[in-house]
């Protein structure tokens, strides 16, 4: 407890602190770098010096089981989440080919040294709008010579260790298991086929090990700091005992997780609302709110754009899929071909919980977490907090995480063994063959950039600003984008799920990558000053510019070039 509280105050502390000087300072750079994480070091060692003892130990086998399982599946994931094969970088698992170029596009960008509140790289002209309070910290690393690849793997294996601790504190071993085995029947095609694979990943609620926390490097941070802040909100609200954690480190941890995670700020914004109206104590509940309502006001205003994008808020549409269907399934076998199981004792609490809470009795603390869980989880199937539908199982892993130590201690652990054991067979078996699929020996990596592009482009780009735009194929592991500099628009299904309307811009591109007869002016229009030229824009695919007419190749100086590709300047004449 002591450690995963240090960590999570000296990451949070490096970035708030990173993020404070970079704008008197024009951005980040070496000396803030060293002073952040200086500064988050110091933060780390008092958290620990006033953080109390783990209250959980293993004492059993049983116990052991999801222990063992989760370091090597962390082992596995992040020690392999992104490396060298001779020249190829490759990625472990497919679902992070897109989400890790996105991150490094951020990393590089920040550390680049670019203006703060910086712009978006994948979408010039408008406000960066995203959490990258993770990502912020690799560039720090980054800054200090920490090799980016490296960083990612070391930032993701200290986020395994955090979460790992933070779930076993808050719910034990079964909510250990949970986390790693969720899933419903889909997995139980395994006695039908007898091949072990992912079951899941083509189904809403997939392995959140393998689908989310692989993938969403916010959740790294986001899942031990608020499962931190549940434990020890459960002490000091609802137990009468003190918190886990102190007061102060409370207020840093939710006041600032905006920066991190929305979802997860969304979602422990809701469970206090709803304890200020119904069970909880009010006034340490306003005293915790005072202290943080001005720091999480002025980060969400800036992760979102201070509204520059629209609302967040998106209404499911009923009538189609949404979360009540998907393609051919019927509500039924969605939600258990899904969940299997879990929906039944999940109700079958609640109902109790509420029952009880309405008469004035039953277990405080459980009522206290699982009643606005369902709540909560009801919201998520009708209201969207991005344009893609999917987003919202970041907010659906909250709920599911919270009421899993409730299930437990209050229904199955007053079972018989044999009780037990088949309610834990059924709800863990099929994520238990989802996650192994997902992640053994058959798994090679996959091709996501070369060593040596990287390098050439690197040094093509070295010395120009930092805040130029550059033009070339709008694909998500552009070697520019990786290495962190603006394009006229990034991956359009990332522009797409970060709410950007870039059809006209889309368009736009198009004729200036074509050589139109005003390609000039639409540069001009785009601010566009260098222009690259490689493979992925000869091609004939819908990310290629096959047929162009080049006049930047008569017409503009070639600054750089090489077997990766050529970069003009648009605003020079050729020689």
């Amino acid at each position: 407890m002591r450690g995963t509280a240090a960590l999570l105050a000296a990451v949070c502390v490096s970035v708030v602190t990173a993020l404070a000087l970079a704008f008197p300072f024009g951005g980040l750079g070496r000396g803030v770098a060293v002073v952040s994480l200086c500064m988050g070091a110091g933060a780390g060692l008092l958290a620990a010096a006033r953080t109390g003892r783990p209250s959980r130990k293993p004492k059993s086998l049983w116990e052991w089981i999801p222990i063992v399982v989760f370091v090597l599946f962390s082992l596995r994931a992040f020690c392999w989440l992104i490396f060298a094969d001779e020249d190829d970088i490759k990625i472990l698992s497919p679902n992070n080919l897109g989400d890790i170029a996105l991150h490094l596009t951020y990393i590089d960008y920040l550390a680049n040294g670019v203006r703060f509140w910086p712009r978006e790289p994948i979408f010039p002209g408008q406000p960066l709008r995203y959490p990258v309070g993770v990502d912020l910290f690799n560039s720090l690393l980054v800054l200090c010579r920490v090799d980016v690849f490296r960083g990612l793997i070391w930032t993701g294996l200290a986020g395994c260790v955090a979460t790992g601790w933070a779930l076993y504190e808050w719910g034990g071993a079964f909510t250990l298991a949970g986390f790693l085995f969720n899933g419903g029947l889909y997995g139980f095609e395994v006695f039908r086929t007898g091949i072990i694979k992912d079951y899941q990943a083509d189904h809403a609620w997939k392995s959140i090990p393998l689908a989310l926390f692989v993938t969403q490097r916010g959740l790294l941070y986001a899942l031990p700091a608020g499962l931190l802040l549940l434990a020890s909100w459960r002490d000091r609200f609802f137990r009468g005992k003190p918190g886990r954690i102190p007061l102060a480190l409370e207020v840093l941890l939710y006041g600032t997780m905006p920066l991190f995670h929305v979802h997860t700020f969304v979602f422990l914004s809701l469970l206090l609302g709803f304890w200020f109206v119904t069970t909880g104590p009010r006034i340490p509940l306003l005293k915790l709110v005072a202290w943080s309502v001005v720091p999480a006001t002025v980060l969400v205003g800036i992760v979102c754009g201070f509204s520059s994008g629209g609302s967040i808020i998106h209404v499911i549409d009923l009538t189609k899929n949404g979360p009540w269907t998907q393609g051919d399934d019927n509500f039924f076998t969605y939600w258990f071909g899904n969940f299997g199981i879990l929906p039944i004792p999940a109700a079958m609490l609640a109902a109790t919980l509420l029952c009880a809470w309405r008469q004035g009795g039953g277990n405080r603390p459980a009522a206290a977490f699982v009643l606005p869980c369902a709540a909560i989880f009801l919201f998520a199937c009708v209201v969207m907090l991005a344009p893609w539908e999917w987003d919202n199982i970041k907010l659906i892993l909250w709920c599911y995480l919270a009421l899993l130590p409730f299930l437990w201690e209050n229904m199955i652990a007053r079972w018989p063994f044999p009780a037990r054991a088949a309610m834990c067979f059924a709800l863990f078996f099929s994520g238990f063959i989802s996650l192994l699929g997902g992640v053994d020996q058959t798994h090679k990596g996959y091709e996501f950039a070369k060593r040596s592009e990287l390098e050439g482009v690197k040094t093509a780009v070295r010395g120009l600003p930092p805040d130029a735009v550059f033009a070339g194929s709008a694909t998500y592991n552009h070697p520019l984008l990786l290495l962190g500099h603006a394009m006229v628009m990034g991956y359009p299904a990332h522009l797409w799920s970060h709410g950007y309307d870039y059809k006209g811009r889309e368009e736009s591109l198009k004729r200036l990558m074509m050589g139109g007869p005003d390609w000039r002016a639409v540069a001009a229009r785009l601010k566009v000053r260098y222009l690259f030229w490689g493979d992925r824009e000869e091609a004939k695919d819908d990310e290629g510019y096959a047929g162009s007419r080049e006049p930047w190749k008569d017409e503009c100086l070639e600054i750089a070039g090489g077997d990766w590709g050529a970069l003009y300047d648009l605003s020079r004449p050729k020689k």
